[in-house]
């Protein structure tokens, strides 16, 4: 259990440095929402695809692609260039009949800005053909509104990781074993920072990790980042493909 909480710490503290450096270019990509990504990803492997709106790195950090890789994408991109945003629920249920047509027990997690776009077509299709999705919305209201199409709703609080966490899990597992689509329904106030602090308390209350070790955390974070931001950026070549990694 400790090293699993060094792990989830770890996921959110990155996460949150890498905001902090792409702040530092001008954009502000996603605000005080490490936990609801760790909290989600953590539950995922190789078999299950996500699929994110414009504030997409922490989901991206949190399902494990490389972070200079991100870094490197958002150098050499303008974010508003390689942006998914309606779309995105449809993708999902499109992974999700993969998975359930091949078999696999992957699910397919779509993680929703606050914006309507295709979420109650998406979220129709995936209760009418019982696929593997998990649609993880800020949007509030949407858990209200889903009990009609048969598909359970539960609201969390966004910032909690543990909350989140066992919401995701019970969610995952329902998918992988064939019970049809869930909708999240996360609601924060996005204090920067603020998830960190929480998750930081509990565990040290608790006995379970010491501020030593979170603080190593940190500093572990804090190199990665200095190596990825000091690290020669991609080659021409590489830079008109418009891809940097695969996840």
């Amino acid at each position: 259990m400790t090293d699993a909480l060094q792990g989830a710490y770890r996921v959110m503290r990155t996460i949150r440095a890498v905001e902090e450096q792409v702040r530092a270019t001008g954009d502000h990509r996603y605000p005080s929402e490490e936990a609801l990504a760790a909290g989600v990803c953590l539950h995922l492997d190789g078999r299950d695809a996500i699929a994110g709106t414009h504030r997409r790195h922490g989901h991206r950090i949190a399902k494990g692609v490389d972070v200079r890789a991100v870094l490197a994408e958002i150098r050499r991109h303008p974010p508003a260039v390689t942006d998914t945003l309606g779309g995105v629920p449809l993708l999902i249920c499109g992974a999700a009949i993969a998975a359930k047509q091949q078999n696999t027990g992957g699910v397919g997690v779509a993680f929703l800005g606050d914006g309507p776009g295709t979420t109650l077509e998406a979220l129709n299709l995936a209760s009418a053909w019982h696929l593997p999705a998990i649609f993880v919305t800020e949007d509030t209201g949407y858990a209200d509104r889903v009990a009609g199409l048969g598909v359970p709703g539960v609201v969390v609080d966004g910032s909690d990781f543990f909350a989140v966490h066992e919401a995701a899990g019970e969610a995952v597992g329902r998918a992988r074993r064939g019970g049809g689509p869930t909708l999240i329904e996360a609601g924060f106030p996005r204090h920067v920072g603020d998830c960190l602090q929480r998750f930081r308390s509990r565990v040290t209350d608790s006995g379970e990790l010491r501020e030593q070790v979170l603080d190593a955390i940190d500093a572990e974070v804090a190199r990665l980042i200095e190596d990825s931001v000091s690290a020669p950026g991609a080659a021409r070549d590489d830079v008109e493909t418009d891809v940097y990694v695969s996840y």
